[in-house]
């Protein structure tokens, strides 16, 4: 495997993924939804790392991107300040990504990670309101919170069909992911943290990555070459 050949299946899982979210009105209305390429390469790691090819995890994992999109779609409300009309679209658009996920689970009978997946669902809802609601926040509070709701589906997804071993460094890496986000001040956002609480959380995070990215020794050196660069992108927590 080689970088262009990586890029090639993240770009094919993501155009597969816009395809099966497609609906005509919600595309003329608020366009066609941007993807998370990084949690898009977290679900995939596995599957690419192994050189696993199966319809049916295939499947499984467009139906986490629907349930991605639906997540990321709502958390616009909250940032964008958006209009009752536009509030109403994007919840609209958030219903219809939700169903895409419950229907491609169920046409390959996997009821029993849809009932999983909608436990997590619910505790990364709790986990948004937490943020939103309680006044004493700390880093390690924050950490726990922004663990669950930035890898809580893949988390699922990967205890339930045999992927744990991924599990750390994809929750570290997504949760570093989302704290360069907060960290920047022209970044819409869903939750107003206070910036020294951001960089604690980071700092206390950060050291975690090396460590865990020597622990995966099966981990091919093309990812492990893309985790690290992803990594050292994210300037704002340096």
């Amino acid at each position: 495997m080689n970088r262009h050949e990586l890029n090639s299946i993240v770009e094919n899982y993501i155009s597969d993924l816009q395809y099966a979210l497609r609906e005509s009105i919600l595309k003329r209305e608020i366009g066609l939804f941007p993807v998370d390429a990084v949690k898009a390469f977290f679900l995939l790691l596995p599957i690419v790392n192994e050189g696993i090819e199966d319809d049916k995890l295939k499947k499984i994992t467009l139906s986490l991107g629907a349930i991605h999109a639906a997540l990321d779609v709502h958390d616009r409300i909250e940032s964008a300040q958006a209009t009752s009309a536009e509030q109403q679209l994007t919840v609209l658009a958030g219903d219809h990504f939700s169903g895409i996920h419950y229907r491609i689970l169920a046409e390959i009978g996997e009821f029993a990670f849809i009932r999983e997946l909608s436990q997590t669902i619910a505790h990364i809802n709790e986990q948004k309101t937490a943020l939103h609601h309680e006044r004493h926040k700390t880093g390690p509070i924050l950490l726990e919170r922004l663990k669950v709701i930035e890898s809580g589906c893949i988390a699922a997804f990967y205890k339930s069909y045999g992927f744990e071993s991924y599990l750390e460094l994809a929750e570290t890496v997504l949760t570093i992911g989302r704290l360069d986000k907060m960290g920047k001040s022209n970044e819409q956002q869903a939750f107003v943290i206070d910036g020294p609480i951001i960089q604690q959380a980071s700092d206390l995070l950060l050291p975690k990555l090396q460590q865990e990215l020597e622990q995966m020794d099966s981990l091919h050196p093309i990812l492990r070459e893309l985790i690290q660069e992803l990594v050292n992108s994210m300037k704002s927590l340096s």
